[in-house]
């Protein structure tokens, strides 16, 4: 019996953060969430400024990386990461990579 809490409690936990992924990912409604295009223009904004801390956020939140723990004045060393997280985000929606 304290296996199946265990996994229960562990299936509701992920289940939550995958809702709150999906949640921040959207910024204009569930019909328009995680465009090719959008994405693409996201990263675009944050690679052309890689030291604004807003467009770092806007793309962290539309891909579901947390960026709150990430330090504001070091917004280019997280470029790698981003990158990635976008690239993983296309490949799923069936669009190629940046």
């Amino acid at each position: 019996m304290n296996f199946s809490i265990v996994a229960l409690t562990a299936v509701l936990l992920t289940g939550c953060q995958t809702s709150n992924a999906i949640k921040n990912a959207s910024s204009d409604g569930m019909a328009n969430m995680f465009t090719c295009d959008k994405i693409e223009t996201t990263f675009d904004a944050y690679d052309k400024d890689k030291n604004s801390f807003p467009a770092l956020q806007q793309i962290t939140d539309m891909v579901g990386i947390d960026s709150s723990n990430f330090d504001s004045s070091n917004t280019a060393s997280y470029f790698g990461m981003v990158k990635t997280g976008v690239n993983t985000a296309l490949m799923l929606k069936g669009c190629p990579a940046i």
